[in-house]
């Protein structure tokens, strides 16, 4: 059995150590140092008694013998996690760790809920929740569930619609009692457009030009304020220093107070929409159902978003 668990190690390491493309990026990968993957390699070549990579200082590759066992060892690797995942399946009760990510401030007003009442729901399931605007690779990561907002979800992965992606171009009432209210998307020109920067600044806003829904026009829009977090440009909407283009579930509350007003409203387009994202198996985890299925049911329209029961 001892001999059984230092294969699979060994089988694990040597795939990482490939996959990854150097022991020092495996190793961080593994959570390992870089001496510690070597030994291991060396440790699993030493009880082959064959060479399995062939190492220099700048390079390293498989050896012919290498190709062959590391493709049996993915394999084998591959047939023991859909043995495990069958297993876990079958479990009516979700348990393990519960990997999530989603974009920052959805993630934060809409998503962290959701999973504070599935923790409580589900004390055995450790959750590890990630709030970042990158591109997670969900294989690579080890992603359970991600939480996309997208026109295009990857055709790869299991993609549940949960919302529409609505957005909203708003002022505050004091701005627009200012600066008048915009009856076209061209008159934006005579605005000041608080611009929200990702990397570049996203000076162009796509809007109908028409009642024809299947037809936008990108839109140039500039302002004297540009930021680079939405909750900031929330607060420059509501300080009165112009128009934004915002999440509504972050306004709403706003909306329905008088505390800004929303412009334009026709000539936004519903492209995108809200997923949650998840690997293809005949196996589903049932911790990875559950927590789609209390998805769903938050983001169900008209449903009130879900909120944590105080213990105590």
């Amino acid at each position: 059995m001892l001999e059984h668990r230092e294969a699979i190690t060994g089988m694990s390491i040597l795939v990482a150590v490939v996959e990854a493309g150097s022991l020092t990026a495996a190793a961080a990968r593994l959570g390992m140092t870089s001496s510690a993957v070597s030994k291991q390699v060396s440790r699993l070549e030493a009880r082959l008694g064959i060479r399995l990579l062939q190492r220099t200082t700048r390079s390293m590759q498989l050896t012919e013998a290498g190709t062959r066992y590391c493709e049996r060892a993915r394999s084998i690797l591959e047939s023991i996690e859909a043995v495990e995942r069958e297993a876990e399946s079958v479990q009516e009760t979700p348990h393990g760790t519960l990997r999530i990510t989603a974009p920052t401030v959805l993630g934060q007003v809409r998503i962290m809920p959701v999973v504070l009442a599935f923790q409580q729901a589900h004390p055995s399931v450790k959750v590890h929740a990630e709030l970042s605007d990158r591109r997670v690779d969900l294989i690579e990561e080890g992603i359970d569930v991600a939480i996309r907002i997208t026109a295009q979800p990857p055709p790869a992965f299991v993609a549940r619609r949960l919302d529409n992606d609505q957005r909203v171009l708003c002022a505050s009432t004091g701005y627009l009692a200012r600066a008048g209210r915009p009856r076209r998307p061209a008159e934006l020109a005579n605005h000041e457009c608080i611009v929200f920067v990702a990397g570049q600044p996203v000076e162009t806003w796509n809007l109908r030009a028409t009642e024809d829904a299947e037809h936008t026009t990108p839109l140039r829009v500039s302002g004297r304020l540009h930021v680079n977090n939405t909750h900031a440009l929330r607060q420059a909407a509501l300080a009165g220093l112009g128009i934004a283009d915002l999440p509504r579930y972050l306004v709403e509350e706003d909306l329905a107070a008088g505390r800004l007003e929303s412009v334009l409203e026709r000539f936004i387009p519903v492209g995108r929409g809200v997923f949650a994202i998840y690997a293809p198996s005949p196996y589903v985890p049932v911790k990875v159902r559950r927590f789609v299925e209390l998805l769903e049911e938050t983001f169900q329209p008209g449903r009130p978003h879900v909120r944590p029961r105080r213990r105590g």
